[in-house]
């Protein structure tokens, strides 16, 4: 954390000083109490020295600080100062440049020369980058030369300071020009990912084998470059690359190896054992680069290397682990995504190699997010994106990754396997046994992942049953094709959309793209029938987790079949898709029951009741109720015709709509109809409907009525239905008990949110709301209706309008006329100012206390708002409402 002592934060050119203990974990493992004095004085001597000289102490680092200068000689002063005083052996490093300041910390490449030069020096030296040299005049600089630093970006001349009562003789600083290797220089900087270098030096230094896994161009090698320089001080014999990409066949492995080493053959003894015998006595590390195609022999000369070679230790990176003993496999994730995130700063930073100059506007940050995130965050992806930007601007690379393999290539004059991310994905594909390709073929049809059932689904053409396909996925999650999501109740599978589109590309080349994409959609009707049975039954919470996790197959499937012609599947996938959407707050399948309901009527499909019911409730919610009341009259006129599925829902879907016209008896009736068929005696939803509607437009049914309606609902299998009965108690006993009623609703939000049922739950809070505003804590009301609105804004639908139909009551009662008249004309869309009027009994006293003229301008202008304007008129409302309240 930032300290404000010391003045003001310095900005523009900064001058950076960074510290730290040299040894510091010995000598806590070794004296720990010791050590917890010591660090004490520590940071007591440092802290002075640098606010003495005008520096800000902006963060510690466990055993060392950072703190910015805006003088450089200030900066020097100040170290030279702490090193005569401090009692621990502390390395010191100074760097200046431009340097970001972000509330309590620093961004920018100084920082990290300022780290790094700090890294190559010992206990008690006060070492400068030149960009502090050339600034701090008459200070005794002792010229250590360029030095090639551990982030492999270039070389940086350093000076040690030499003052009275500082060391003179240290030993060599702990640069790569220090230690015997092969490593390259690289020509960019590593963006961002400090943390994994962290994690795979400290494993290097605990395991005698590291191996990096992943997909092609995540940027495992980078890494492992990184790693090994940071680790260079540790291998007095060297950090040495054995790089394999080019290598045609295992054979030529252990040359590769010997070839690095300069060991030559000899006669009678195999190649292997004459170069495990060079590396006896050694302390090195070596970096085994691109070994996915030569596995078995890489493994093979590794566990030969590690059985007889105690002190040399090797990092690997394979798209699949060695799997042999002392290896400890770690993958390598891919960059976070999002607005400021490591990816967008990687973008950034190569397009600004790519175009010079290149400064993203503030519209560009979202879009280049956006870039980053359809590219899986892979480094080489967005890499070669970025390089585009010297001919198109980020937008027009967004809306052309969908061609993604033939707009991400490299230069002409490359010849790295890595030219284009073809290439990258291609090499990973052309390693697999053709088994394997035909699994990842097939499996590109799932979107957003896919289960073991799934797969076995789509891959039945290939006659292997659940365990040869298991064996199948496994390999290529080994191989970094696929990879595992765990949760409390299942596995799930998944691929980078990157790898996706390749294979799906090859499955188009295969010729049987289309028979495959059939399955896929027959597989996903097929489980929307089992989550038809899950939704009426106690596990309705599966029905819901069904529709969250598999939305995207869901409307993959529903698209190709309406695409191909298939009217069975499109029809039981629009039923039951739309119904558990809804039921979650969803708006995908808006529009999906009203494709198929033509064809459904002319072949006389066995679900068309279900579908016109749910295309019923999908023409409500976008605010057209001549349609919805259409199709309702006709689901209800065919649902005891033989011919077809009876569906109870279709009662439900005709009585909101006559609700919604104002028609209070006509609704309740039918919901009164639907609660009387054998067909709702199980699951009792319209009988919960009948009950918890006539409560919410004031009817009071008799009480033994209510009784009896609450005992059934207690019995329904359903958890939701569970959960109206509560909602019909608080109704019941709202108008004499608020707290009471209150306390029902809670329950009956507890049990909704438990089984998965989103509309209830939501319903059920602004209802609760409703009656918090007509106590004393109108406040909490108003602040808890403010969220419901979030919920409005997203849905952008009738149905969940009505419960911004509390807000405008609250703000009636409050005295806000105009605003609940406009707030009104948002919620009821465009209908007519009747319809929906029974959801808020406050709006004809508004309209009685604003005249006809006024309430219908105000109405209408409210009407006239698209969602997003109409939320943040609520919004308004209620930042008016509680600043007014808050004020009396």
């Amino acid at each position: 954390m930032g300290s404000d002592a010391g003045g003001v934060k310095p900005s523009g050119t900064v001058t950076f000083l960074f510290t730290d203990i040299e040894g510091s974990t010995r000598r806590w493992e070794t004296d720990p109490a010791a050590m917890r004095v010591e660090l004490a004085a520590h940071d007591e001597a440092l802290r002075g020295a640098i606010e003495s000289h005008g520096g800000w102490l902006f963060k510690h680092t466990g055993d060392g600080v950072c703190a910015a200068f805006q003088s450089a000689r200030s900066a020097v002063d100040a170290a030279i100062r702490a090193q005569r005083s401090l009692g621990l052996p502390v390395r010191m490093g100074i760097a200046t440049g431009e340097a970001e300041l972000r509330g309590d910390d620093y961004f920018g490449s100084t920082l990290n020369t300022a780290a790094r030069v700090m890294a190559t020096g010992h206990g008690g030296q006060v070492l400068l980058a030149a960009s502090t040299s050339s600034l701090v005049a008459g200070v005794d600089l002792v010229d250590m030369g360029l030095r090639t630093l551990r982030d492999l970006s270039g070389q940086v001349r350093i000076f040690q300071v030499r003052a009275e009562g500082l060391r003179v003789e240290f030993p060599p600083l702990r640069t790569l020009d220090a230690v015997p290797g092969n490593l390259p220089v690289q020509a960019t900087s590593l963006v961002g990912r400090d943390d994994a270098v962290t994690v795979i030096a400290d494993a290097v230094a605990e395991h005698r084998v590291v191996t990096l896994i992943g997909v092609g161009g995540v940027g495992k090698t980078r890494l492992a470059l990184q790693s090994a320089a940071l680790l260079a001080g540790r291998f007095p014999d060297g950090v040495w690359l054995i790089g394999l990409a080019l290598v045609a066949d295992g054979d030529a492995v252990v040359s590769s190896l010997a070839s690095v080493f300069m060991v030559q053959p000899q006669v009678g003894r195999s190649w292997r054992d004459v170069v495990v015998d060079s590396l006896r006595g050694r302390e090195v590390l070596l970096v085994i680069d691109n070994c996915e195609h030569v596995l078995d022999e890489v493994a093979g000369l590794v566990e030969a290397i590690v059985g007889s070679c105690p002190m040399v230790r090797v990092l690997v990176t394979s798209r699949e682990s060695l799997s042999v003993g002392a290896e400890w496999a770690w993958r390598v994730p891919s960059l976070p995504v999002g607005e400021g995130s490591v990816a967008s700063a990687l973008f950034v930073e190569r397009a600004d190699h790519a175009a010079s100059g290149f400064a993203p506007d503030n519209g560009d940050a979202a879009v280049i997010a956006e870039i980053c995130a359809r590219l899986d965050g892979i480094p080489l992806a967005i890499e070669l994106a970025a390089a585009r930007v010297r001919s198109m601007s980020p937008t027009q690379i967004r809306d052309r990754l969908d061609e993604r393999f033939r707009l991400l290539t490299g230069s002409r004059r490359s010849i790295e396997r890595h030219q284009t991310l073809r290439h990258a994905v291609q090499w990973s594909y052309d390693l697999l046994d053709a088994q394997e390709q035909r699994t990842l073929q097939r499996v590109s049809v799932f979107v957003g992942g896919f289960t073991l059932l799934g797969a076995v689904a789509v891959c039945a053409d290939d006659g292997l049953d659940e365990y040869e396909i298991l064996d199948v996925l496994d390999s290529l999650v080994r191989k970094s094709l696929v990879h595992v999501e765990r949760s409390d109740t299942e596995v799930r599978y998944a691929m980078l959309e990157t790898i996706r589109q390749f294979a799906e590309e090859s499955l188009a080349g295969a010729g049987d793209g289309d028979a495959t994409r059939d399955l896929h959609a027959r597989f996903f009707a097929d489980q929307c029938d089992f989550a038809e049975k899950w939704l009426e039954s106690p596990s309705e919470t599966l029905a819901y987790r069904f529709a969250d996790t598999e939305i995207a197959n869901l409307a993959a499937a529903f698209r190709w079949s309406g695409t191909r012609g298939l009217l069975d599947p499109a029809v039981r996938i629009a039923r039951t898709a739309h119904r558990l959407a809804r039921n979650r707050l969803r708006t995908e399948t808006f529009g999906w029951p009203e494709e198929v309901l033509g064809p459904a009527r002319e072949a006389g499909h066995r679900l068309l009741p279900a579908v016109l019911a749910a295309a019923c409730d999908s023409a409500l919610a976008g605010g057209s109720l001549e349609d919805a009341e259409r199709f309702a009259l006709e689901a209800i006129l065919l649902n005891d015709d033989g011919r077809y599925e009876h569906a109870p829902n279709a009662y439900i879907a005709l009585g909101f709509v006559l609700m919604s016209r104002g028609d209070v008896d006509g609704s309740l009736a039918t919901f009164r109809t639907g609660s009387e068929h054998p067909a709702d005696r199980d699951t009792r939803v319209n009988l919960g409907f009948l009950h918890a509607m006539a409560g919410a437009v004031g009817v009071r049914l008799p009480d033994d009525e209510v009784e009896n309606a609450i005992a059934a609902l207690d019995a329904s299998p359903m958890p939701s239905m569970r959960a109206t009965a509560f909602w019909v108690r608080a109704i019941k006993v709202a108008e004499n008990d608020v707290a009471a009623a209150i306390a029902f609703y809670q329950q009956a939000i507890d049990l909704s949110a438990a089984s998965g049922a989103r509309t209830l739950e939501e319903t059920c809070r602004g209802f609760q709301l409703g009656l918090l505003g007509r106590t004393s804590d109108v406040d909490a009301a108003l602040r808890g209706l403010g969220e419901r609105v979030n919920t409005w804004e997203v849905m952008g639908d009738l149905f969940a309008a009505t419960i911004i139909s509390e807000l405008a009551n609250l703000l009636a009662r409050l005295g806000y006329h105009d605003g609940a008249a406009r707030l009104w004309g948002a919620v009821a869309h465009g209908a007519s100012e009747d319809e929906f009027i029974v959801y808020a009994p406050a709006i004809p006293t508004v309209r009685d206390a604003m005249g006809p003229v006024a309430f219908t301008i105000a109405y209408e202008a409210g009407a006239a708002l698209d969602p997003r304007r109409s939320g943040q008129l609520a919004h308004e409302l209620i930042a008016q409402a509680r600043a007014d309240h808050a004020s009396t």
